[in-house]
């Protein structure tokens, strides 16, 4: 019985591996889009103001997303950590 125990935490902890691969694909995906959208902002624009306002917004937006993303890793991981102890702690 310890043993399928032991197999179920493992299968979760191997699924949060996976997530983790799948969330930091996700954010360097992010940064080449930051990257691609400084670059149309600094030679999409002739004005010096409108040049800074939308660099702004688009790091800001980034930020945001940056944000999210990390609080949806941070609970999958604990989620799936937590309902693993909790299957372990039963027996």
């Amino acid at each position: 019985m310890t043993q399928n125990l032991e197999t179920i935490l493992r299968k979760s902890l191997d699924q949060a591996d996976r997530n983790f691969k799948m969330f930091f694909a996700i954010g360097i995906l992010m940064a080449i889009c930051d990257i691609a959208g400084l670059v149309c902002v600094v030679y999409g624009t002739a004005d010096v103001r409108t040049m800074l306002a939308y660099s702004v917004v688009v790091l800001l937006v980034s930020q945001g997303v940056y944000f999210i993303l990390t609080c949806a890793y941070v609970t999958v991981m604990t989620r799936k950590t937590l309902k693993a102890i909790e299957l372990l702690s039963r027996e």
